[in-house]
């Protein structure tokens, strides 16, 4: 039985009472007021700092957010903004690491996928190196190094295959819950299917 999908609501409105706080290692996360509703929208970059926001007071901003409040506050968690200002559009991704609530979208940009396979190769490779040379160094047996290298592919494997198969069946029309959660922060926000959006798209 499929899993319902959280309420999304769409707001647009005027930024007010903006403000921005540190997550420290894991970005900047901005609270404001639109349409007298209280928003609070996490994003992992580090480089939009309090005193220089992505956001000024007064934009005009056209928002998907979780239909529910989130914090003791009563502020609502923003999935995705579009700044009216300038166009641009921001959907939030890292925020969800960590999270496994039926309202959390993907922790990983659609797309992307080739980004962690690069970084998840070299850092196998680096390894690999590593393995060799200490191997060479010390006249560890040649079969117990071949073993720790299968392990370590092995390893990889784990991590690489999953994206692809999970990519994968995304294209053939088998989504997973949080794909589902977001194409429909897509469809509110009419930015077309996350896998072919009409707009470019920045994840944060």
């Amino acid at each position: 039985m499929t899993a319902e999908l959280p309420d999304i609501q769409r707001v647009e409105g005027r930024l007010k009472k903006l403000t921005a706080k540190s997550l420290y290692r894991r970005g900047n996360a901005y609270s404001f007021d639109v349409d007298g509703q209280s928003m609070w929208f996490c994003t992992s970059e580090r480089s939009w700092q309090p005193g220089a926001p992505f956001l000024a007071e007064g934009d005009r901003v056209e928002l998907a957010v979780l239909d529910a409040p989130l914090t003791p506050t009563g502020e609502r968690r923003v999935y995705a903004l579009r700044n009216l200002e300038d166009g641009c559009v921001y959907v939030a991704h890292f925020t969800w690491q960590g999270n496994s609530a039926p309202y959390a979208a993907t922790r990983i940009p659609p797309g992307s996928e080739h980004r962690y396979v690069l970084a998840l190769t070299a850092a196998l490779l680096a390894i690999l190196a590593m393995s060799a040379c200490i191997g060479a160094a010390t006249g560890t047996d040649r079969a117990f190094s071949l073993f720790l290298d299968g392990l370590f592919v092995g390893a990889w494997l784990l991590f690489v295959v999953p994206l692809y198969v999970l990519r994968w069946r995304w294209k053939a029309g088998h989504p997973t819950h949080r794909q589902r959660v977001l194409e429909a922060v897509y469809r509110c926000l009419d930015l077309g299917s996350p896998l072919a959006p009409k707009t470019p798209v920045r994840a944060v």
